[in-house]
């Protein structure tokens, strides 16, 4: 089983270029410079901070090469340390009627219970969305998937993997921080915005990055 495609007008390439680099670090430095306040998160040299968060979810029993039951959800992060927390954003899909393009859809382009995808440029009852895309697939399959989505959220998102209570990585973290952490973040394993970056710009592709990650 597969997720549903994300259109055919989006062209990828297998490799993040330097302009392409350097475009979203220029773009996350003005936002940052832009802000008003000290209460903004501080975007260091090393630590960009991403726009989005693409938030992966397993079932039990997973394995490392797969096919594995998971979901996957979208989030805008919150910008300010006391407030506007993270947005869940919407996917391109119609419950009801199932039509849509699957595009990831942010929640600035939902309004008055309309939403806009900048993706097929249609609008769409927001209360028949989806939120999640769920399926059975193997580790390649959702490492194609994830850079699908990471290239369409415009290179500006970090991965989020998180585990059922049963899996090691939620054990290990349960083990080490307690059982209050490992129920709160559910064994979280994160590849920051920063680190994809750093690990493609010496030619690496996102792809081979991304299967590593989530074989790791």
């Amino acid at each position: 089983m597969s997720f549903g495609t994300l259109g055919d007008k989006l062209k990828l390439s297998n490799q993040v270029t330097p302009q392409m680099r350097a475009k979203v670090e220029a773009s996350l430095a003005r936002a940052n410079l832009d802000k008003k306040d000290d209460t903004t998160v501080p975007t260091l040299a090393n630590d960009i901070r991403a726009r989005f968060k693409i938030e992966v979810t397993f079932d039990k029993d997973r394995t490392v090469q797969g096919p594995n039951l998971l979901g996957i959800q979208v989030w805008e992060s919150g910008k300010r340390l006391h407030g506007g927390g993270d947005e869940l954003c919407f996917f391109c899909k119609d419950a009801k009627e199932d039509l849509g393009c699957w595009g990831i859809i942010p929640p600035d382009a939902v309004k008055g219970g309309v939403a806009y995808c900048p993706h097929c440029e249609k609008a769409v009852n927001s209360v028949r969305l989806t939120t999640m895309k769920v399926g059975r697939v193997t580790t390649q399959n959702l490492a194609t998937e994830l850079e699908k989505m990471w290239r369409q959220l415009g290179c500006n998102a970090d991965i989020y993997l998180k585990y059922h209570k049963t899996d090691i990585r939620y054990v290990s973290m349960e083990r080490a921080m307690g059982p209050g952490a490992a129920r709160k973040l559910k064994g979280m394993h994160i590849y920051t915005l920063s680190n994809i970056l750093k690990d493609t710009s010496a030619g690496a592709e996102v792809h081979s990055r991304f299967v590593a990650f989530l074989s790791s």
